[in-house]
């Protein structure tokens, strides 16, 4: 039976420390869990398999860090900006719906982009390949400041 795990690497580019925030399943379970923290500088991994013992469906959910950001005005006494970065994600037991959206509530702030692969193929910026098994996800996040 093919493997439809998706594997995530979440590269934090970034003087801050992401925090997790949340995480869905929407099919499958997690191999390896999100972690607490990724600190400044530094990638995680984590997984999600396919709970193929009952009935291929693949793997899917969404996984949500966050930070909060400071106002670098002197003069100003506004509250840290709380910034989210989340990504949906799909391995299909159906053929040509895999896929992946990463996102963040500032890009003003923050400069993020995927590279995907399935299997032993390519990697691919931006763009995640509708079939092929198993999902491979990099994240990657850079302040833009």
């Amino acid at each position: 039976m093919a493997d439809l795990s998706t594997y995530i690497e979440l590269h934090n580019n970034t003087p801050y420390t992401l925090k997790f925030a949340s995480e869905t399943e929407v099919h499958g379970d997690w191999n390896v869990r999100p972690p607490a923290t990724i600190a400044s500088l530094k990638s995680a991994s984590f997984s999600m398999k396919d709970p193929s013992w009952i009935i291929p469906a693949g793997s899917e959910g969404t996984v949500t860090y966050q930070v909060a950001v400071p106002d670098t005005n002197e003069e100003s006494n506004k509250p840290p900006i709380n910034v989210t970065f989340t990504v949906r994600f799909c391995d299909s037991y159906s053929a040509d719906n895999n896929y992946c959206i990463f996102i963040t509530s500032h890009p003003e702030l923050f400069a993020i982009y995927f590279e995907a692969k399935t299997g032993n193929d390519d990697w691919h910026k931006n763009h995640c390949p509708r079939s092929g098994h198993p999902v491979y996800l990099r994240l990657f996040i850079k302040a833009t400041s």
